[in-house]
């Protein structure tokens, strides 16, 4: 973190930890104590650039086709590097000018639950990843958070959240078919849970444990570290 510039937090967690309210929440907190701070949700950004605003909805649906179709056949490989063009672009185009007017940038997610997503899909084919190291490397040039913080939810408190309208993509390639719906976001979802945790140790994450806490004692826990990075920065 560059002396003048912001502060970058992202907040990660498996499918339905309740990282969007909670962002939501921390942004209003630091915005009450009086801090500029840009909110990014993650699948959502809005560039202020009108031509990248379209050009980053072109790559939301490109990212999407994997929805309505075997996407597997295309390997892990392509949309990997699709999703690192689009994290590329919103650092480029969103995070970083919002850093460099010394805004906090609270992001609800980054590119690590889409990392630990891929790995827990398994090797299918030659080429495809079922590791995090093996993946993150091709998220090289993205701008890393000067702090992540895992939301640690029990993945059975989350399949209750999400059953209602869960689609698809958080039921993983091999247990959508073969299960319901929330033995399949169980099973896919304990996967991703222990990438993430893989990733918390050497990325020096804070792993906040959501278990019996609301979203507003959780946002307070996350203010405060972000208060600590700001008075470092």
């Amino acid at each position: 973190m560059a002396a003048g510039e912001g502060v970058f937090v992202a907040l990660e967690g498996i499918d339905g930890a309740g990282k969007t309210s909670t962002a939501a929440e921390v942004a209003a907190r630091l915005r009450d104590r009086g801090q500029a701070v840009r909110l990014v949700r993650h699948n959502a950004a809005e560039p202020d650039d009108p031509f990248v605003a379209e050009y980053l909805e072109g790559l939301r649906a490109l990212q999407q086709m994997s929805l309505r179709g075997p996407y597997f056949r295309l390997g892990d490989p392509h949309w990997v590097l699709i999703r690192a063009s689009y994290y590329a672009l919103v650092d480029r185009c969103v995070v970083t000018p919002a850093l460099e007017r010394g805004q906090v940038v609270v992001a609800d997610g980054w590119f690590h639950k889409f990392v630990a997503r891929v790995a827990a899909g398994g090797v299918r084919e030659s080429g495809d990843f079922d590791r995090p190291e093996q993946i993150l490397p091709l998220f090289a040039p993205v701008r890393r958070p000067d702090r992540v913080f895992l939301l640690d939810t029990p993945v059975a408190v989350a399949a209750a959240r999400r059953m209602a309208d869960v689609n698809p993509g958080e039921l993983g390639p091999q247990n959508a078919e073969t299960s319901t719906p929330e033995t399949a976001f169980v099973t896919y979802q304990s996967a991703v849970r222990g990438h993430l945790l893989s990733m918390a140790v050497p990325g020096r994450w804070h792993v906040v444990r959501t278990e019996l806490r609301d979203v507003a004692g959780i946002a307070a826990e996350v203010c405060a570290d972000v208060e600590v990075l700001r008075e470092a920065g």
